[in-house]
């Protein structure tokens, strides 16, 4: 399994704030079984969601077997409809920070 940041972002015009059909898509979404939906696309775990709404992103984070799976989850929820998605590995500043510095500068 590995961590999986999904971030998104959409334009003001679909914006729930300013669109009834994303707001009742949305809330629908939020009312569903997200971790049933989400085991239906091999995502262990959602670990986070962190929306900022005036600046229309968000980013969640999932713990998964393959961005292929992330996808197929962002699709099948429906955020895919309405937002720019980009779907990037993750790993802990531990993971990275400490490999990374032995071997750039032998640390």
């Amino acid at each position: 399994m590995a961590l999986y940041g999904i971030y998104g972002k959409h334009a003001t015009e679909v914006c729930p704030w300013n669109n009834i059909d994303t707001a009742r898509r949305l809330k629908a979404l939020a009312e569903s079984d997200l971790a049933s939906t989400a085991r239906e696309h091999n995502i262990r775990a959602i670990l986070g969601q962190y929306h900022s709404a005036l600046e229309h992103t968000f980013l969640w984070v999932v713990e998964a077997e393959d961005p292929h799976g992330v996808q197929d989850f962002c699709v099948a929820t429906g955020i895919a409809a309405i937002n720019e998605l980009k779907i990037v590995p993750l790993i802990t500043f531990q993971e990275g920070v400490i490999p990374g510095l032995k071997k750039i500068h032998n640390l």
